[in-house]
């Protein structure tokens, strides 16, 4: 028996994955203006290529959605004040359904997950509805399988993977203030693409949203604006960490 590694399938493999699934897209998406403007208005003014790490990450999603729905394609795209949203899909009582694939654990609250509840608002805004319903699947379970004490890890309720759903319901002014925030990100955000000036630390990143820095692989430093003269020609240097 032979085995070789073959480096040029497995790139081949990766390439086609970016091609089908991180094609560029137009306009001013709801999850532009959730996640830093800064980074993502970077994202499009200075496009890089995806890493092995993002196709991956993301495959992991997509494919857990198909495969859970059993759909290859998204809900239709919605546009309202400009901000296109696109929901994942549709449960059989005409909800619609966000499917998320996670390495958190199943124990962490899905309250604390904002930027979640932030996605689902916008959702819920734009179909004018006020429920929805939100599917967690948690490829590590609670981690203690992992990292929990020597009798914890084998215990059932500490199995990987586990899946948790649940329905959610908002008040119309909960989605109605969500939406006026929405808004005024859009602006913030289309200022950053027609100015090139990359705004103040505290204004790209939303409420709650200061974990984003410690994952960005566009770190808004004084050396990398330095950096992208070329890209941004009229960015401004001191923007960044204040």
């Amino acid at each position: 028996m032979e085995i070789i590694r073959d480096e040029e399938f497995q790139k081949e493999i990766l390439a086609k994955i970016a091609v089908r699934e991180f094609s560029e897209r137009t306009g001013i998406h709801g999850s532009d203006l959730i996640y830093c403007l800064n980074k993502q208005a970077i994202r499009k003014l200075c496009p890089k290529p995806s890493t092995e790490r993002e196709v991956l990450l993301f495959s992991l999603g997509w494919a857990t959605q198909r495969w859970l729905t059993g759909k290859d394609e998204d809900e239709p795209e919605v546009e309202v004040d400009g901000i296109k949203v696109t929901p994942d899909a549709r449960w059989k009582d005409g909800l619609y359904w966000e499917l998320k694939c996670t390495f958190q654990s199943s124990a962490k609250p899905i309250e604390e997950n904002i930027h979640w509840l932030r996605q689902l608002m916008s959702q819920c805004y734009v179909t004018k509805t006020t429920e929805i319903r939100l599917s967690r699947l948690e490829l590590m379970g609670t981690w203690k399988s992992i990292f929990g004490k020597k009798e914890e890890k084998s215990l059932p309720e500490n199995e990987k993977p586990t899946l948790n759903a649940y329905r959610i319901t908002f008040t119309q002014e909960e989605l109605d203030r969500h939406w006026e925030w929405m808004k005024q990100r859009r602006d913030l955000y289309k200022g950053v693409l027609e100015k090139r000036l990359l705004l103040p630390k505290l204004s790209a990143l939303a409420p709650g949203m200061l974990w984003e820095c410690d994952f960005c692989e566009r770190k808004c430093s004084e050396r990398e604006y330095a950096n992208l003269g070329d890209c941004l020609p009229a960015i401004d240097s001191s923007a960044g960490g204040k």
